[in-house]
């Protein structure tokens, strides 16, 4: 899962590490390494939704080509894969969720990197641009939008899959126990202003936008999804298309 450079925003988390009552806290990269073992078997509710919507995404899209910005150990790769992709490729910062993805599929194109800093790919590259309980993690969302653009053919799509703002405002955010400690990492609640306003300098368009809630979602749910009730959005998703230029940043 990807970090990225806060734009005067505060992290609900402390970037280095520190103990209380149980509790630590891990730069991003170090935290995903630590995770990575266990990130798959939990009951994590924020994947589970995230995975429904990613499979929807891919029976819908006839997306060949993908890149996924925070991969972590390669799930939603391998979905899209499954459901027709034949090109795939990713980046994140952590070491073990990449060793994770490479285990699960050699033949994925992985890069360790910052999501916010370019890949080293041609412009246009790929048919689906896809951000999934990443972005979270980014202080400033127009930097990695703007490469996804990038990225993306004029048909192309950007696909962010992310925790609600009704959730992430009032705390949610990524962490887990390890053994009886919790940990937790540095995230950045965004508003739905601050996609929007990220895609429109980024120059991207939203083209959909949907709220996954628990009634939405299919299988045998963890029971952690229906906490806050049926009708409490989990999810936010954004289907986002090339606009016009991107707004360059003053100074950059």
């Amino acid at each position: 899962m990807a970090d990225g450079k806060p734009l005067n925003r505060t992290a609900a988390g402390a970037a280095s590490t520190r103990h209380q009552k149980g509790t630590i806290h891990l730069p991003v990269a170090e935290a995903y390494d630590r995770w990575a073992p266990s990130y798959e078997s939990g009951d994590n509710p924020m994947v589970f939704g995230a995975s429904q919507a990613v499979g929807l995404l891919s029976r819908t899209l006839d997306a060949k080509v993908v890149v996924e910005f925070g991969c972590g150990a390669g799930r939603n790769l391998a979905q899209l894969k499954q459901d027709g992709a034949e090109r795939l490729v990713g980046c994140d910062l952590s070491p073990g969720m990449l060793t994770k993805a490479r285990a699960r599929d050699p033949d994925f194109l992985l890069f360790q990197q910052d999501m916010s800093q370019p890949l080293p790919l041609a412009d246009g590259f790929a048919d689906l641009a896809l951000f999934c309980l990443s972005l979270e993690h980014v202080g400033d969302l127009v930097a990695p939008l703007r490469e996804a653009r990038r990225l993306v053919r004029d048909a192309g799509t950007v696909a962010v899959i992310e925790i609600h703002p009704f959730l992430s405002l009032g705390g949610v955010g990524a962490h887990f126990h390890d053994g009886d400690v919790l940990v937790r990492m540095p995230t950045f609640p965004h508003r739905f202003c601050d996609y929007i306003g990220a895609a429109t300098r980024a120059g991207l368009a939203i083209a959909a936008c949907r709220e996954w809630r628990p009634r939405d979602l299919d299988g045998a749910a963890p029971a952690q999804v229906f906490k806050r009730g049926p009708d409490v959005p989990l999810l936010v998703e954004f289907t986002l298309t090339r606009a016009g230029p991107a707004i360059m940043e003053e100074g950059l």
